[in-house]
């Protein structure tokens, strides 16, 4: 397996914030068969890396094996009258995926367009935007168990879906307290999609965009078109300048492909993991004494909020804190207030102390906790 090995990789190069230091043994094999091989050679604990959209890793050297999937393709499994089923594999990258399936008609995925990751990805975090998740697509989930050393078939049951969570997720955070050390390691998802050229439309700022009201459908292309404007518009896209790096250049989704690179100075607003924290989920007994005019949502039986609500009401605007420190190396967004930023040289202990500090005002002044979105690797949440 030395051939798929990875010399000088930084989790700084692999992810999307930027942060993150030297990686001792990194793999990239290039077949679903080599990376089956690899995963059961590998006897020690390891990490599974996508395109790093979603991860922050600390400083300090990684000494574990790091394995990163980006391989495999898409195939049609079955058709029937109104349903199809694609067979994805967990290193496809997940826009490819959505743009592929949006240019065939099929119907399920388009709101969740632009949204940067792989397969694999996706389905461990069941991944959510504009009034959909991936759950809602999946039927089942092929994995190599490392436990049992063979390739198992979850269905959508077995998955245990839930909000910006599934079994592998909170598998995952049983297994190491330092990194995650999966059990179950994605090898390909099988998702049933409607044979439909048009979608509802879910959300009032797709609504808008598209000029029609809720509930409406529209075609799944300008739905596709809408989700990435509106994605775009909150700097919420992911970087293509970090394709320039010798590491990420295979990783590039096809979309960028069609768009010239951008200069070396970047939107730093973009240097992030996407939205830092989770929208908390809570009884309604402890919604009731948030203020008038909070946003609340209902969600099984309980109240989803919105954390960027809590946060900016807790005192932290958009920027923050660039508007008391011009020069601070992690801050808020300028355009969405759930991302923290790398504003250029941030170290993951900036990214943390920032995070920490909004975790504990929006707890003091709502006596709501945050749960963080982003992968953590070598780090603590406090």
């Amino acid at each position: 397996m030395r051939k798929f090995f990875c010399r000088d990789a930084r989790f700084s190069d692999l992810t999307t914030i930027k942060v993150g230091g030297y990686i001792e043994r990194f793999f990239q094999p290039a077949t679903k068969a080599s990376f089956i091989n690899l995963l059961s050679e590998e006897k020690g604990p390891l990490f599974i890396l996508g395109s790093g959209s979603n991860t922050l890793a600390s400083d300090a050297i990684f000494s574990e094996t790091v394995i990163r999937t980006r391989f495999g393709g898409v195939e049609c499994v079955k058709r029937e009258r109104e349903k199809t089923y694609l067979r994805a594999d967990a290193g496809v990258i997940w826009d490819d995926f959505v743009r592929a399936c949006v240019q065939l008609g099929m119907q399920g995925v388009e709101n969740l367009s632009g949204i940067p990751g792989t397969v694999g990805a996706a389905v461990v975090q069941n991944i959510g935007a504009y009034g959909s998740e991936v759950s809602e697509s999946v039927r089942e989930v092929e994995v190599w168990d490392r436990l049992q050393k063979k390739v198992c078939v979850l269905d959508e049951p077995s998955m245990e879906f839930g909000y910006r969570t599934s079994l592998i997720k909170e598998d995952i955070k049983l297994q190491s307290p330092y990194a995650p050390n999966p059990r179950f390691v994605v090898l390909s998802a099988l998702f049933c999609l409607s044979s439909k050229n048009f979608a509802p439309i879910k959300y009032k700022n797709i609504a808008d965009y598209l000029g029609k009201p809720m509930g409406s459908v529209g075609k799944l292309w300008d739905i596709r078109r809408a989700v990435l404007s509106v994605r775009g518009s909150k700097d919420m896209l992911e970087d293509p300048a970090r394709y320039r790096s010798r590491l990420m250049a295979n990783m590039m989704p096809e979309r960028l492909k069609e768009i010239p690179l951008p200069p070396l100075s970047p939107n730093p607003n973009r240097d992030s993991c996407g939205s830092f924290f989770v929208n908390p989920v809570v009884s309604p007994e402890k919604a009731d004494l948030l203020p008038l005019g909070a946003p609340k949502f209902a969600s099984q039986g309980k109240v989803k909020l919105s954390a960027a609500w809590l946060i900016e009401q807790a005192g932290f605007k958009k920027g923050y804190p660039l508007q008391k420190d011009p020069n601070a190396r992690a801050a808020l967004s300028t355009s969405h207030a759930l991302a923290i930023t790398n504003r250029g040289s941030a170290t993951a202990r900036d990214i943390m102390d920032l995070a920490h500090k909004i975790k504990g005002k929006v707890r003091e002044k709502f006596g709501v906790n945050l749960a963080l979105e982003p992968v953590l690797v070598g780090l603590e949440e406090k």
